[in-house]
């Protein structure tokens, strides 16, 4: 089985201790005595960026009685490399507490007061930045949910944008009660700085140069190469919360299917659960709508079902806000329109820079996360030059290769390659 190298072994104050102290909480009972525990890695290399994740099967005796539990443990990671760069300064991780703590107890509950059953997430059991930060979650596979290797489907993306618009109603309605999700602003824009972007704008290279190697594509070379001097502003400037926008919502931030667990029935999905709120911000509905778009969804899906899917969220997002009683003017489908369209250089910037690694599935990514019958397989994604080296394999992807050369022309009529 292939692992994230730097999930192979847990931190040392993992231990007995730290999940008496998580179990003591979680139960209100301080009698609570562990009395075995593993760890494993949580997560498949690829399914993540960002932290490190394990899974530990704790045993434990609380109030006189043998119990065991299993539980999802998220926190800092400790290699050197652009992971622990990007994690250090606590933001993301912060951000995510916040959500987990506040935020969505609260769209629960406003959900439930409408007879809405909706779950927007797993369930948070305990959070800390001492030592480090450090989150313990549900394990939502005991509730027969798992990971799955491909984008969603429509029947998948109608699921997501149904929760998704749940979410963004209620953020707004949300918005005088906890006024500081106004201020939340820990997103890609703002977030991201030296090392990765540099690595955004070198798979920008890797394009302009295959374009050179593709016959009647040789024109969007120096176009390109333009393009990826200027881009990485112009993204800041829409991730930036402004009067600009018609309206703005407090957004997901991250809405890739690999940020998604599922519950799978007979082969089809019959639920899915929103992971990984990290760059949770307020903005734009546009940025959650068009990066779910290209993250999250199949090309096959967004190809013949953009504008099904763009009004399905939106009547999925009225309706809750009618629900809720929201006393202001419903922004309308025009307006939702108009701001995909204002913000419509993210499209070209999540073609040119991300595409390619949630087009392919983690197997044709790497080929080394086959699962191996003899030995476990370390994959290190820490260093610039390992994230390098996946952009190279992954763009050069006749997969990726034959979405690019449709979506080209189209960003190009649209002005979505002029910054």
């Amino acid at each position: 089985m292939a692992y994230n190298k730097d999930e192979m072994n847990a931190p040392k104050w993992m231990d007995g201790a730290f999940f008496e102290k998580v179990l003591q909480k979680l139960g209100n009972d301080d009698s609570v005595k562990v009395t075995e525990f593993t760890t494993a890695p949580g997560s498949k290399p690829g399914d993540h960026f960002a932290s490190i994740i394990f899974r530990a099967v704790v045993k434990f005796v609380g109030q006189g009685k043998s119990k065991d539990i299993s539980l999802i443990v998220k926190t800092l990671p400790e290699l050197e490399g652009i992971k622990k760069d990007l994690l250090e300064d606590g933001r993301l991780f912060e951000t995510e507490a916040t959500m987990y703590n506040i935020v969505l107890p609260e769209v629960h509950k406003m959900l439930r007061a409408v007879g809405d059953d909706t779950v927007l997430g797993p369930r948070l059991h305990y959070s800390s930045k001492d030592p480090v930060w450090v989150m313990v979650f549900e394990d939502l596979s005991k509730k027969d949910f798992v990971t799955k290797p491909t984008q969603l489907n429509l029947a998948e993306a109608k699921m997501f944008y149904a929760k998704l618009g749940r979410l963004h109603a209620a953020s707004m309605c949300l918005a005088e009660k906890l006024p500081n999700i106004k201020k939340m602003d820990c997103n890609i824009g703002t977030a991201f700085r030296g090392d990765i972007t540099e690595t955004w704008i070198k798979n920008i290279g890797i394009l302009s140069r295959l374009c050179l190697e593709w016959p009647g594509y040789e024109n969007y070379f120096e176009q390109i190469e333009k393009y990826k001097t200027q881009i990485i502003q112009k993204i800041r400037e829409i991730y930036t919360s402004n009067k600009t926008s018609l309206y703005n919502v407090l957004n997901h931030g991250d809405c890739n299917y690999r940020n998604c667990m599922y519950r799978i029935v007979d082969g089809k999905t019959q639920d899915l659960m929103l992971l990984d709120y990290q760059l949770s911000s307020w903005g734009s509905p546009a940025v959650d709508i068009i990066y779910s778009l290209y993250q999250a969804v199949s090309v096959e899906t967004r190809d013949n079902h953009r504008d099904e899917l763009i009004k399905f969220y939106y009547d999925e997002f009225a309706t809750a806000l009618k629900k809720f009683d929201y006393g202001p003017k419903i922004p309308t489908l025009i307006d939702l329109r108009v701001e995909i369209t204002r913000c419509g250089h993210l499209e070209s910037f999540l073609s040119t820079t991300f595409l390619p690694m949630f087009l392919l599935t983690p197997d044709e990514m790497v080929p080394q996360m086959v699962e191996s019958s003899d030995k476990d397989i370390e994959i290190d994604l820490a260093s610039v030059k390992a994230w390098e080296n996946l952009s190279d394999r992954c763009f050069r992807h006749p997969k990726y290769a034959e979405a690019i050369k449709r979506y080209l022309p189209t960003f190009w009529r649209k002005g979505l390659l002029d910054v």
